[in-house]
């Protein structure tokens, strides 16, 4: 931690600076939203002190099924023979969980306490669950006495190192501008997101399979990250923006019949005519894209997009297509129009 005032380390970097030194006592509590890292960290831990050859003798995974304190007592009792530690995880443990779970006695919550004061040093315990129920004796006690790993969201400078660690190791490159544009669209700093690593790992593979060459795009990441949904927008705008009705009706009912609400399409649309509208209005005022870019603290690649339909509208046209937007909104949720029809109505006044 830097000073008394200054911001904590996160876990992720402790415990790497941890495994380089080995310096880790015989129970560790790991918790927090990114499993992820706690699934990391554990497996890190399984491979710098657990034989390869001995993995099903000197290596114990427990699941939430344990109940009483004996099965880990007697896992972590056993001396390994052939690893320089035995490792024993009881990963989404109850009784981290709750203050009185199911087959856990207070006579099982003393017994491991008990334990963790005096452990078998010779075994590597780790306590794991996503959310700790803070009025639980044990967990008290173990914040109290163990080592302590919170594994919650990365901040925005560890999550790029990462992310870019990650495509390195798959030999493509990525710019730092088109990486903090993918962290961005992600969208893992959202309040209320339940986007977590273990997603941006899936993106990323699923990126680097888009791209078609050693060097990530822009547009790889748009095409990843935003789907069918973004397609749809795009084709959308273009179709109507070119008086190309029918197609943009044929557009309109695809993406229904897909099974896409209806909400998410009039605020995806009203996101994006208001994001045009304002570049007009910008544009207008004689600023050019780096102008239009820092004034609104959006990436670049968002602001070129909007750049190629500003041209193709009025700022009329599109404050009477958002009034008509808001309007539809309006409609369909009290009820005077049906869903479907009132879309239709908007593609046939554009």
């Amino acid at each position: 931690m830097a000073g008394s005032f200054g911001k904590k380390e996160h876990a992720f970097k402790t415990f790497n600076n941890d495994l380089k030194t080995d310096n880790f006592p015989a129970v560790i509590l790991m918790y927090g939203c990114e499993d992820y890292l706690v699934d990391w960290a554990a497996s890190s831990l399984v491979k710098r002190f657990v034989n390869p050859g001995a993995l099903s003798l000197d290596y114990v995974k427990l699941g939430d099924e344990v109940q009483g304190a004996d099965m880990v007592l007697e896992a972590c009792n056993t001396f390994s023979i052939f690893s320089e530690r035995r490792v024993v995880w009881a990963k989404d443990f109850p009784a981290l969980k709750s203050a009185s779970p199911k087959g856990f006695a207070a006579s099982d919550r003393d017994k491991l306490i008990e334990y963790v004061k005096n452990p078998n040093e010779g075994t590597l315990l780790i306590l794991s669950a996503e959310m700790l129920e803070e009025k639980s004796e044990l967990v008290k006690e173990l914040k109290k006495t163990c080592r302590t790993y919170e594994f919650d969201k990365l901040d925005q400078s560890t999550l790029a190192g990462f992310a870019e660690k990650r495509f390195k190791a798959a030999g493509v490159q990525i710019s730092r501008d088109t990486l903090r544009y993918m962290i961005d669209e992600t969208g893992y700093f959202n309040k209320e997101t339940e986007y977590r690593i273990f997603n941006l790992e899936n993106d990323i593979k699923k990126i680097i399979a888009h791209s078609d060459g050693n060097v990530i795009r822009e547009e790889d990441v748009s095409a990843t990250l935003n789907g069918d949904m973004d397609t749809f927008v795009f084709n959308f705008l273009d179709a109507v923006s070119n008086n190309m009705k029918e197609q943009a009706f044929g557009l309109l009912h695809n993406i229904l019949a897909s099974g896409s609400d209806v909400f998410s399409i009039v605020g995806l649309l009203v996101n994006h005519f208001e994001l045009i509208l304002e570049v007009k209005e910008f544009k207008q005022d004689g600023m050019n894209l780096a102008a239009i870019t820092g004034a609104m603290k959006m990436h670049e690649f968002r602001i070129k997009k909007a750049m190629s339909f500003a041209d193709k509208f009025t700022v009329e046209k599109l404050k009477s297509i958002l009034s008509q937007l808001y309007e539809i909104d309006r409609n369909i949720k009290t009820g005077v129009l049906e869903q479907n029809l009132a879309l239709e109505l908007l593609v046939g006044r554009i």
